[in-house]
């Protein structure tokens, strides 16, 4: 007789079958409510998991809301013949007006103040680089023009936000229909070896980035040349 036979039969000796049935009872019981507490715990971490991400989706899909911009006619106004985008274009409507570029870098601060801590390492890191890259472009735009030429330059940096919008909404997508969630640590190994490709690399792909350094990748050197020649003589010509 193996030791957990043996010990059932002392006890069902000792205490009767009544009371031993109690006790199994009581043991089974308490295993099924610590399961149903762990469940419970991990579906409140998924809600709020799932909420953050839907945060970050609503925020990231303002981008493609649009207005219609003439760049070629604010180019020739400038003293350039050369249309870049050919004819009409479009810019992303948080560059309307100052209120709404502001309101547009506020949004990205609360969802990294409420929402960061739940994004998984890779979703995360995009959230950082947005944040820095509206303030860099920020920067930028106030010492390049007044609060008109915002969709002027909205023209321009579409090109970059578009780019990182698709991609970070592709990553949304994914992680939402995955409908179980894990938390992840932002202290780790895997943040350090992501961050280099989802923050910097992201960043000298940009046409802000080449604009301040007269670097990029050797992929886009040549379009940005052509871009940086065509503001260069445009603001010549003003």
């Amino acid at each position: 007789m193996d030791k957990e036979k043996l010990l059932l039969s002392i006890l069902s000796t000792i205490l009767g079958s009544s009371v031993l049935n109690g006790v199994i009872t009581h043991i089974l019981y308490n295993n099924k409510l610590k399961k149903e507490l762990k469940n419970k715990g991990n579906d409140m971490i998924a809600q709020d998991i799932a909420n953050s991400l839907q945060f970050f989706r609503n925020l990231e899909l303002e981008l493609t809301t649009q207005e219609i911009y003439n760049t070629e006619n604010e180019l020739n106004e400038r003293g350039s013949d050369i249309n870049l985008f050919g004819g009409e274009c479009i810019y992303p409507a948080i560059f309307n007006d100052w209120a709404s570029y502001d309101s547009f870098i506020e949004k990205i601060h609360i969802c990294r103040e409420q929402h960061e801590k739940n994004l998984s390492c890779k979703i995360a890191l995009n959230l950082v680089f947005i944040d820095r890259y509206t303030k860099q472009l920020s920067l930028f735009m106030s010492e390049n023009g007044n609060e008109a030429s915002l969709p002027f330059w909205g023209a321009i940096f579409i090109v970059d936000l578009q780019r990182w919008q698709k991609k970070i909404d592709k990553l949304l997508v994914k992680e939402i229909n995955k409908y179980s969630y894990k938390l992840e640590s932002h202290a780790s190994n895997k943040w350090k070896r992501l961050r280099k490709k989802e923050l910097i690399k992201q960043y000298e792909s940009t046409i802000l980035h080449f604009l301040l350094t007269d670097k990029c990748p050797l992929r886009y050197k040549k379009m940005m040349t052509h871009l940086k020649t065509i503001l260069e003589s445009a603001s010549e010509g003003n």
